[in-house]
């Protein structure tokens, strides 16, 4: 009954970064208003089931494991707040990629089109895929510690990389994951859309450049949200004053700046759940395993650390309804 809305053809927060964003925020504010509002998603017109518009997933080209792990919770979020699974469209016109990396993540289990399947890790040739996984509880995280276990170890086959840098490396992610699952959802984060208490996280090992690259994403209060209500160091607020917009020309102007001193400094001064966790953790693990990238994706923002450690930022105006962290680290 109305003109299809089209994603990007590009699906990718990279190289993509404001169309992306746009498009997500626009999925989010459609479910939310149209599918909910009505409470079912097809409407009788004329006798035939009708649906007043769709997504047209046959537009994209390209979708990163990113953008991938973001519109399975999102998806998710829709199932658990409305009663039907929404159908999908011209599923034979979508692009092969795009279809075949959504598939291999397990975008169609989640959602609730295809059944459970109990592997998580699949393998293609030199590369070794977690597929995502939507943790809500501890035993949600256990699955993923074992699968990244299970990541390290085929990374790792002749004993070429020691022991201790993989250890060093899954324990240090295994504590990024938990304290990001304790503190994503506060008491007085009132997020604009109901959202899912969760984490979504996938992995990918490609033994061709012993490289690890981690995806966690949750719909939590953002680092812009909780970073100005700190209590912090004096020479993080001198950093604040220093580099945060007198007149921002828009909402989320500052949102990067925000991200970036969580990366460099960390928490609080008198908030100890934040001592020796959070950012700089996820940081370190990366120089103490080997060379790679951490990009963080909150609310408007970004933060990219490369692996000379230097830092690059920026915002735009749409926001990612939560945080996105991409680690990519090739071990040495």
């Amino acid at each position: 009954m109305q003109a299809p809305h089209s994603p990007p053809s590009n699906l990718c927060l990279d190289t993509n970064r404001l169309q992306t964003l746009q498009f997500v925020e626009a999925l989010r504010r459609q479910t939310s208003e149209g599918f909910v509002k009505r409470g079912k998603v097809a409407e009788e017109f004329g006798g035939l089931p009708v649906i007043t518009g769709y997504t047209d997933f046959a537009v994209p080209r390209y979708i990163s494991t990113a953008a991938a792990v973001i519109l399975t919770a999102e998806f998710e979020r829709l199932g658990a707040i409305q009663p039907e699974i929404p159908p999908t469209v011209n599923l034979h016109l979508w692009n092969d990629d795009v279809f075949r990396k959504l598939y291999q993540l397990g975008f169609f289990e989640i959602v609730g089109f295809t059944p459970k399947r109990p592997d998580v890790v699949i393998d293609e040739g030199e590369t070794r895929t977690m597929r995502i996984v939507s943790a809500k509880n501890a035993d949600d995280l256990a699955r993923i510690d074992q699968s990244l276990q299970n990541l390290g170890a085929f990374l790792n086959p002749s004993q070429k990389i020691p022991d201790e840098i993989i250890i060093d490396l899954l324990t240090g992610l295994s504590e990024a994951m938990s304290n990001v699952t304790a503190h994503a959802y506060p008491e007085d984060f009132h997020p604009p859309y109901q959202h899912i208490k969760g984490l979504w996280v996938a992995a990918t090992a490609d033994r061709s450049n012993n490289s690890l690259t981690i995806v966690i994403y949750d719909q939590g209060a953002t680092i812009p949200f909780t970073y100005p209500r700190l209590s912090r160091l004096d020479k993080v607020v001198r950093y604040l004053g220093r580099t945060l917009h007198s007149k921002r020309e828009f909402d989320f102007q500052d949102d990067g700046t925000y991200i970036r001193a969580a990366m460099r400094y960390g928490g609080s001064r008198t908030d100890l759940r934040h001592r020796g966790k959070g950012l700089p953790q996820m940081v370190d693990v990366i120089e103490r395993s080997g060379s790679g990238t951490m990009t963080v994706y909150s609310r408007g923002g970004w933060c990219r650390r490369d692996s000379r450690g230097r830092f690059r930022s920026g915002a735009v105006s749409s926001s990612l309804g939560g945080t996105l962290i991409e680690w990519s680290v090739e071990l040495s």
